[in-house]
């Protein structure tokens, strides 16, 4: 009967995680795969969490703002765990001050003693253990992390242990000075020297740093701060507060002193905290993997992002782990790594899209008005509130003061101007937010505008069209030539973009695979794009300073494919100054000849792509002075549209994953060897 009872909670408890796991995913998008690994990861420990030696441990790495707190909390709501929840920002413990930690950790935490709990460590980036030069920090405080996360189990002294421990032993340090001047106790009252007693004693406090309102006397030590204190240092059932009174009424100083003795000595100071039931939340940010995490640029392509996102590995985790932690230490936190990708472009729109469903339901419950948000609003929110690298947060705040700030104005407008209207169409057109009031027969009956300063908006529009002509002339340049080379189409070609330090950019969709030299040689022609394109169309007097970096990043490529990458006449790895290596071979004059060759080669094939494709750069050109972006599918309907190349069509092109056909190659060859070998 037990045993069918045991399958039947099981069997429960299993059909409440796939509930727990369908209402995440209507909840959290884009996580889908995410809260399928969780949910799978801690379905052992929700179903047998007796089962557990030691904690199950489940880290979340991904960029801010990507959900993994809000993912972990509302698991704790769906499954009903706040009584055994705790959540620890290990932010706060990153000062060297904060020695208090394990005395928090332990104290907060008896409650979960054998438990099954759950603990959630977030910020986990800040617990670092080594610094940027690999060296110890040597943050002892945090050790009781690394053994919850070991064993789960951590040896203590209680804090109402050690401190009515250290308040004992203060105590008799004031009585033997008492006992050096001479004051005598008797039937635990000061008969004798009591100034001197009194000098001693007038600042101590045993249980309460007031003595409950009392100051000390010559009667303290039958007072119910002196009794108190010394009950909770017995701690014992058998030891009740009169039965206390009654010894001390018995006492000089010496038995005064042998009852605190005792009371010590009774006192189980080591506790064992058992956290092995428990299930751990590892949560943070590592730059060291998600190296695009510093970029503020709204104006990146998310869906890159994503992309770059989607190649980080477990490998790049622990890679990454090894910035901040010992190798002891990061295999305490097991192999259980999920690792967060970027929203895609789609996930932004869906995320702006469910959040203004929320604010429609909450004004139809409290207004009685229906909202119709027109696609346009959904646009402008994401132009003003996508930082692709810094997840949802930016985009809630601009719902915020965009959305929920003119809700209010939308109420006021209607009972200003007495309108009976169950409907109001809510759109964006010509930096205005217009709302159109309709009754219930789907007649319009008033119109309302309400002017933005959109702050995002405002920094993507052209303010000199001199120096954006100049830059669109620049990025087409490079997003041509990675098009006709590659024959791969950029994702996005920038030529005023909203971030502070930039004037435009190309994001190339170079190979997936090895860097061989035909991928270099192509990389190098695209590259000197821009300056190739500025000196086409403007003059080599008009080229700008804009090219340096393009010009410093192309040297690099180029002197590394000679001297590092033996793709050069000499197929060595060249030193670029004197060595101690007797095994390097030192810079020649030759090795740069040939850098500066494939340079000028590369120059010379850029010039010719683009002075054949003139229309097409002139074109681009045009379009991005006055508009600030080209996205993918624009870009190939504009190089199909005016490229001078026989070649060209949409189906000509390739995606950067399916470029390299080294599998086929190789396959082809086997199949020709094979035939050679039967007609011999």
């Amino acid at each position: 009967m037990d045993n069918k009872i045991t399958y039947q909670t099981i069997i429960e408890k299993k059909e409440k995680l796939f509930e727990v796991k369908a209402q995440l995913k209507t909840e959290f998008i884009g996580l889908e795969k995410i809260i399928d690994e969780v949910i799978d990861l801690l379905m052992p420990w929700f179903l047998f969490p007796d089962a557990q030696l030691r904690p199950t441990i489940i880290n979340m790495w991904g960029l801010t703002g990507s959900g993994k707190t809000a993912l972990v909390n509302r698991i704790i709501e769906f499954l009903d765990y706040k009584r055994l929840y705790v959540q620890m920002d290990m932010g706060e413990f990153e000062s060297d001050s904060a020695s208090w930690i394990k005395s928090m950790f332990t104290d907060d935490l008896e409650f979960f003693h054998e438990q099954p709990g759950v603990i959630c460590f977030d910020e986990f980036q800040f617990a670092r253990t080594i610094n940027k030069e690999g060296n110890e920090l040597g943050k002892d405080k945090l050790r009781v992390v690394w053994d919850m996360l070991d064993s789960g189990k951590i040896n203590y002294i209680p804090y109402q242990n050690s401190y009515y421990m250290l308040r004992a032993e203060l105590c008799l340090m004031n009585l033997m000075k008492c006992e050096d001047k001479g004051v005598i106790i008797r039937n635990g009252i000061v008969e004798e020297k009591e100034k001197e007693f009194l000098d001693t004693f007038s600042e101590y406090y045993f249980e309460n740093s007031n003595r409950n309102g009392m100051s000390v006397d010559k009667l303290y030590f039958l007072s119910q701060d002196f009794i108190d204190g010394l009950f909770y240092l017995f701690n014992d059932d058998n030891m009740p507060r009169h039965k206390l009174k009654e010894r001390i009424e018995k006492c000089d100083l010496n038995g005064i002193q042998r009852m605190i003795v005792e009371g010590a000595n009774r006192k189980n100071a080591v506790k064992q905290l058992d956290l092995s039931k428990s299930l751990i939340f590892v949560l943070g940010n590592l730059d060291e993997a998600y190296y695009m995490s510093h970029s503020l640029n709204p104006d990146i392509s998310a869906d890159e992002l994503h992309e770059a996102t989607c190649k980080i590995n477990v490998a790049h985790i622990k890679s990454a782990l090894k910035e901040r932690f010992r190798n002891e230490q990061i295999a305490r936190l097991g192999n259980n790594h999920i690792i967060y990708r970027s929203f895609t472009n789609q996930n932004f729109r869906d995320i702006i899209v469910q959040k203004l469903n929320d604010l429609k339901t909450y004004v139809k419950q409290r207004f009685q008005i229906e909202i119709s948000f027109d696609e346009t609003v959904v646009d402008v929110v994401y132009s003003e509130g996508v930082f692709p690298a810094q997840g949802t947060r930016p985009v809630f705040t601009t719902i915020k003061n965009l959305i929920e700030g003119n809700i209010s104005k939308l109420v006021l407008e209607m009972i200003a101007k007495n309108l009976n209207a169950t409907e109001v169409i809510w759109s964006y057109e010509n930096e205005k937010f217009v709302f159109y009031f309709k009754d219930f027969k789907q007649q319009l009956l008033h119109t309302h505008e309400e002017k933005l300063s959109l702050k995002i908006g405002a920094l993507r529009k052209t303010d000199n069209i001199e120096t954006q002509a100049h830059t669109a002339v620049h990025e087409a340049g490079h997003a041509i030539l990675a098009a006709l080379t590659l024959r791969i189409i950029p994702s996005l070609v920038v030529s005023k973009t909203a971030f502070a330090n930039s004037e435009g950019f190309c994001m190339v969709n170079m190979p997936e695979g090895p860097l061989t030299l035909d991928v270099l040689k192509k990389e190098l022609i695209i590259g000197l794009g821009g300056y190739v394109a500025e000196k086409l169309i403007f003059g080599e007097e008009n080229t700008c300073s804009g090219v340096s970096q393009d010009i410093e990043k192309i040297s690099e490529i180029a002197n590394r494919a000679i001297k590092e990458y033996a793709m050069g006449n000499d197929p060595v790895f060249i030193r670029f100054a004197s060595s101690n290596d007797n095994l390097a071979i030192l810079h020649q004059q030759t090795h740069t000849e040939e850098a500066l060759k494939l340079i000028k080669e590369s120059e010379q094939e850029a010039k010719s792509i683009l002075e054949k494709n003139k229309l097409l750069l002139l074109k681009m050109s045009e379009y991005l002075t006055y508009n600030s972006r080209l996205e993918e599918k624009q870009i190939l309907k504009m190089v199909c549209e005016f490229a001078n190349e026989d070649w060209v069509n949409e189906s000509a092109f390739v995606k950067k994953e399916h470029y390299f056909k080294f599998a086929e190659v190789i396959t082809k060859q086997i199949e020709e060897q094979q035939t050679l070998k039967l007609t011999i």
